[in-house]
Formats: C-alpha cells, sequence, structure tokens
C-alpha cells in the first residue's frame, strides 16, 4: 500500500517555468526596383504630338510596393519627388512625372504626395502595384536628367 501511494505521488509532479516575449515595434517599406529610368533614346522620340507620356524602360512592368507594421493606429506612406535635373541646367519638374496607385487615376507628383493611408497592425505585408510615366511637353532641353524619389511610411 505504501509503495501504491509513492506512486501516486510521483505520477503528479509538475513543473512551472515563466515565459515571455519581447516583441519590438516593427515597420518595413520596401519597393521591388533599385531605380526608375526613362531612357528616350530607345524610344520613339519625339513622338507624334506633346504633351505625350512615356513610360519608364527599367523596371519595364509596375513595381511592387510592400509595407508592414504593428503598430496601432494610422498610417501613411507618402513619397518626396525632386525636381529632375541636367548637368546643363535643364529642369523637368517633379510635377511631369505621374504614379498610378493599383490602376487608379494618373497623379503628378508634387514635391510631397501621399500615396495611400491605412491602419495597423496590418495583417503580414500588404502589396501595392505603383507605376509610374514620364509626361514631356516638347519644351524640355536634351541632356541626362537626375532625381530621386524619397518613400516614408510614418504614424498619423
Amino acid at each position: 500500500m505504501r509503495s501504491l501511494a509513492l506512486l501516486l505521488v510521483l505520477g503528479m509532479a509538475l513543473a512551472q517555468v515563466p515565459i515571455g516575449v519581447n516583441l519590438p515595434e516593427g515597420t518595413s517599406l520596401s519597393l521591388n526596383a533599385e531605380e526608375v529610368v526613362f531612357d528616350l533614346t530607345q524610344g520613339s522620340y519625339p513622338p507624334p504630338s506633346f504633351p505625350f507620356a512615356y513610360s519608364p524602360t527599367s523596371p519595364s512592368g509596375p513595381l511592387t510596393l510592400r509595407l508592414f507594421t504593428n503598430l496601432e493606429g494610422g498610417f501613411a506612406v507618402e513619397v518626396e519627388a525632386s525636381p529632375l535635373l541636367a548637368e546643363g541646367g535643364g529642369e523637368i519638374p517633379a510635377s511631369q512625372v505621374e504614379y498610378r496607385l493599383n490602376g487608379g487615376p494618373w497623379i503628378p507628383l508634387g514635391p510631397k504626395v501621399v500615396l495611400l493611408t491605412g491602419s495597423g497592425p496590418t495583417a503580414g505585408y500588404q502589396s501595392y502595384v505603383l507605376e509610374f510615366r514620364l509626361v514631356l511637353t516638347g519644351q524640355e532641353v536634351p541632356g541626362v536628367y537626375r532625381g530621386s524619389l524619397l518613400f516614408t511610411l510614418s504614424r498619423l
């Protein structure tokens, strides 16, 4: 009988270990291309009439913008566009570069534009189709133009 009582006590042993998770705040914003290039030497320039919209030569298709946030509350994705400047002094305003998101209407880039807003946390990564085009008026001087697009994901 004594051995039976000892077995019952041993069969009921428990152990408890605390567990914790330290999950940092996280946001991620990425594009599937490192640059957007309009090389008009590869296409039909001059066009039949002005204004005329050119698609990028690189990448050859739309970009994919991906974002993730685990932060509570609203967020915005903004793009800040600089004018396109040529070494010889030529300038193409940022507004002549247009974008559209998920097949929506074409919208000129300004110095700073809100591409989209939402609220977090997101359910994993969200993907958006982002397209660009360059609208030429016929007043642009020849040259190699450079500019930049700065994308920002921030809390509202």
